[in-house]
């Protein structure tokens, strides 16, 4: 089945496919914060230290938080402030870059005791988590 899209404005299709992605994220990251589960940045952590102090799981677990309101945030915020979808999802990714890497500066300044991963590393051990996760079904 085809649909017809002629009447589809481009920005709005780009502003809401953003918004779709975005909010998927959110989900994906706060499923993560129900109890009894690890959240996700946890999870990552995990796979680089099997043991973290109790610190750095409550630490993991309000990033994880902070992840996830951002995401919500930023999908729901072109809506409420009419921003154009191209601009809507350069704030996204601005905003996505800002919280990266200031989470990467500050980290080593709250946990001066523990050794952190690269860049590189944190990627190998990101997609480490997100395979035994799918093999768990979590």
């Amino acid at each position: 089945m085809v649909l017809p899209l002629d009447g589809l404005d481009a920005a709005f299709a780009l502003r809401a496919i953003s918004t779709v992605a975005l909010a998927w994220l959110a989900w994906f990251f706060g499923r993560t914060l129900r109890a009894g589960h690890t959240p996700l940045i946890e999870q990552i952590a995990r796979v680089g230290m099997p043991s973290p102090p109790p610190t750095l799981c409550r630490y993991c677990r309000r990033l994880t938080a902070i992840w996830c309101a951002w995401l919500a945030c930023a999908a729901i915020l072109p809506w409420i402030l009419a921003i154009p979808g191209a601009l809507a999802g350069l704030l996204a990714a601005l905003g996505s870059a800002v919280l990266f890497v200031g989470e990467r500066i500050l980290r080593p300044c709250l946990f001066p005791a523990l050794r952190f991963p690269g860049l590189a590393q944190q990627a190998r051990d990101t997609r480490e988590a997100w395979r035994r996760a799918r093999q768990t079904g979590r």
